[in-house]
């Protein structure tokens, strides 16, 4: 069983790298029809560009006219991705609910190079190698109409409130109120909209 299993395995990972590579439209269009029965649930239309990596479609959800730019990636091993309605993920961006869910809302916006990830390595005890100390792991959540800039990294724990900006080259790891623009690393309120 543990054989056909692994044979099983391959050959999905095989189907979706095929259709992962097609370029141009036919490429989007096909990815729709081609993942849309793996994905735990789908309200609309989808967009995947090329080069998009997903794993854990099974606790993925997708809403309508989402858009996941090329060469991204979607990680939801043991935890669930939840995409709005109208999202767009940049090229070369990360979502990484591998240990905990990342939620995000309706009319979203992450740009290019972003990364969220939600869970962190234990590092306290020096005298144990950090890759044996285990994870700390917290939900990410992005409500409606937030718009992340390029080149930022959100961090487990965190919850982006409604309508709020974050900044380029952010690193966000506390909570950011309603309306909120904020930046830096770490990020720090800049100003309110």
């Amino acid at each position: 069983m543990k054989v056909i299993n692994k044979i099983f395995r391959l050959l999905f990972q095989l189907y979706i790298f095929i259709f992962s590579i097609i370029p141009t439209e036919v490429g989007v269009h096909l990815r729709y029809y081609a993942y849309r029965p793996f994905f735990k649930s789908t309200k609309g239309r989808f967009r995947i560009g090329t080069g998009v990596t997903i794993l854990g479609f099974k606790n993925i959800e997708i809403g309508d006219d989402v858009h996941i730019q090329m060469n991204s990636y979607l990680f939801a091993i043991n935890a669930q991705i939840k995409l709005g309605y109208k999202f767009f993920l940049g090229t070369n961006s990360q979502l990484d609910a591998v240990r905990e869910d990342i939620i995000i809302g309706d009319y979203c916006m992450i740009a290019s190079n972003c990364v969220l990830v939600s869970d962190n390595h234990n590092f306290d005890n020096i005298k144990i190698p950090i890759m044996d100390q285990g994870f700390d792991a917290g939900k990410i959540i992005i409500e409606d109409n937030v718009w992340i800039a390029s080149n930022c990294v959100v961090l487990k724990g965190v919850t982006i409130k409604t309508g709020s900006v974050v900044a380029a080259g952010s690193v966000v790891n506390k909570d950011v109120e309603v309306n909120s623009v904020v930046g830096g690393v770490p990020a720090k309120l800049i100003k309110k909209r």
